[in-house]
């Protein structure tokens, strides 16, 4: 009896460590998405606030520079992901933090000098597009690790919080008009610097056994694409992806912005309520996600969220007073985190446990490779046909891609 008793006590302490040591795991996780995102927020106001502002550049110049930040994940993603499949997710974590830490600081001791110009922001841009194509892989493979059997959930929290940290970053961001952007990118580097500490308390996080470790490097690197393309439940998912990533994300970093400049006489308090007022409407979809316990009908939910953003916007086209024009990004904000959401989630749920890293990686890839073509094309586009054609533009391209999408592929039965 007494022999019963201890056993069951020991069994009990062990299944209570298990629980903490899960908690500790989710909360630094957490901690470190939010110190890889704050910093993302300022840089999300301050990198066009330094190229439209502080140098005056063009539109086009600021389009090209936006792709910047985008154009190395088209690249290097995938190996990203390959290397996250590899490698211990915490040391590539731990290791990258520190990296990210540096150009901010580089840019800011230049703007000290007074020697600030147009190529280094390009060389910002660069630099950290190159860190988050190995970030994100590796932080998005070991989500399923932390989540366990709460997945949904669990990507709608992280998603809140990812859009949470950015708001903070974009509220930091709108002291640049009054104090200069010095003391941003200092702070920029001081918060990617603590995501050290929480990179590495995570614990090691080993990669997971795989079946073609010996396979040509090529094969292994592109072996994500194969299986996402394989998949009657991903492949729609990641083509509708791609479309709302080039238009939606070159609207989002090229016409956002000029829109506040050129439409509304806005300056970075103006950019930064816009990017926060689109991030609150975010952060609200997802409470409400959660509260709701998830959504049942992924794959509609995705493209009725896209849908009701091309909705949204469309009310800029009436150029109604700057309150009016939040307005239309706050709903804009709304359908962005159910589509992020539910995209997320029917990767995460289908990617096969041995090319996670790797799935997502194209998970990624989908979700930002559209970016630096859109924030090119509508840089060049705005400039010979102007912002509201522009942003006409962009709407119907959502529409179309939507409606293809939901008529030829089974997208809007996935869940059901």
């Amino acid at each position: 009896m007494g022999y019963n008793r201890a056993t069951s006590d020991t069994g009990s302490r062990h299944t209570k460590t298990l629980i903490n040591q899960a908690k500790s795991k989710y909360l630094w996780y957490m901690g470190g998405i939010a110190t890889y995102v704050v910093p993302q927020g300022i840089q999300t106001i301050l990198l066009p606030w330094l190229v439209a502002v502080k140098l005056q550049e063009s539109a086009d110049r600021l389009g090209i520079v936006q792709m910047m930040t985008q154009l190395p994940g088209l690249f290097l993603i995938l190996l990203g992901g390959l290397m996250a499949d590899r490698l211990d997710a915490r040391k590539i974590l731990t290791g990258l933090h520190a990296a990210a830490a540096i150009p901010a600081a580089v840019v800011a001791l230049f703007l000290h000098t007074g020697e600030l110009t147009y190529s280094l922001l390009i060389v910002y841009a660069l630099s950290m597009g190159v860190i988050n194509a190995f970030v994100l892989p590796a932080r998005d493979g070991i989500l399923n690790r932390i989540a366990g059997e709460q997945l949904q959930r669990t990507v709608t929290v992280a998603m809140g919080l990812t859009f949470g940290a950015q708001l903070f970053g974009f509220t930091a961001a709108r002291a640049a008009d009054s104090y200069g952007a010095i003391p941003l990118l200092l702070l920029q580097s001081f918060i990617l610097l603590s995501g050290v500490i929480a990179a590495w308390r995570l614990g090691p996080m080993p990669p997971r056994p795989v079946e073609d470790l010996a396979g040509p490097k090529l094969a292994q690197l592109t072996r994500g694409i194969s299986v996402v393309w394989n998949s009657n439940i991903m492949r729609p998912a990641m083509l509708m992806l791609t479309c709302m990533s080039f238009f939606y994300g070159g609207t989002f970093m090229v016409l956002n912005p000029l829109i506040v400049r050129d439409i509304y006489g806005g300056t970075a308090i103006e950019i930064s309520l816009l990017y926060s007022v689109f991030v609150f409407g975010t952060v609200t979809s997802t409470v409400l996600l959660v509260m709701a316990g998830g959504i049942r009908r992924q794959g509609r939910a995705l493209l009725l969220a896209i849908i009701g953003g091309g909705l949204s916007l469309s009310i800029g086209l009436l150029e109604p007073p700057f309150w009016g024009f939040l307005t239309s990004i706050f709903l804009w904000g709304m359908g962005g985190g159910v589509a992020m959401s539910m995209s997320r989630t029917i990767m995460q749920e289908n990617a096969p446990d041995d090319m996670r890293a790797r799935v997502l990686a194209v998970f990624t890839l989908s979700n930002t490779g559209g970016m630096p073509i859109g924030a090119l094309a509508l840089g060049y586009f705005t400039e010979f046909f102007g912002i509201l054609s522009a942003l006409a533009f962009v709407i119907l391209g959502v529409w179309i891609s939507s409606a293809l999408l939901w008529r030829f592929s089974n997208l809007s039965r996935i869940g059901s």
